[in-house]
């Protein structure tokens, strides 16, 4: 496995990225949907969960690994749903 920095992840092209959850915060409304902000020191990346309100072990200052396409929406690098894994940091 491959890990991209957060900063050289490009829109559409899948990849595999790492770095601390700095928040997490879910959301009702227009759809419910859970966001973790994660970052590696070169970057942002908001991993979304959705349709789900809550996702366990999703906590702030622990370490993940995830896989997904990034996107761009409202000038934020978004990855939905990804596959993930929690790593010791």
């Amino acid at each position: 496995m491959s890990i991209t920095a957060i900063g050289d992840l490009e829109p559409r092209r899948r990849a595999t990225m790492s770095g601390e959850i700095l928040s997490v915060v879910s959301h009702e409304l227009p759809w419910v949907r859970t966001d973790a902000e994660v970052d590696d020191g070169t970057g942002v990346v908001v991993l979304r969960f959705m349709g789900r309100a809550l996702v366990p072990g999703l906590d702030s200052g622990r370490h993940i690994v995830a896989d997904g396409t990034p996107s761009v929406r409202d000038g934020v690098l978004v990855v939905l749903n990804p596959l993930y894994q929690f790593v010791a940091g």
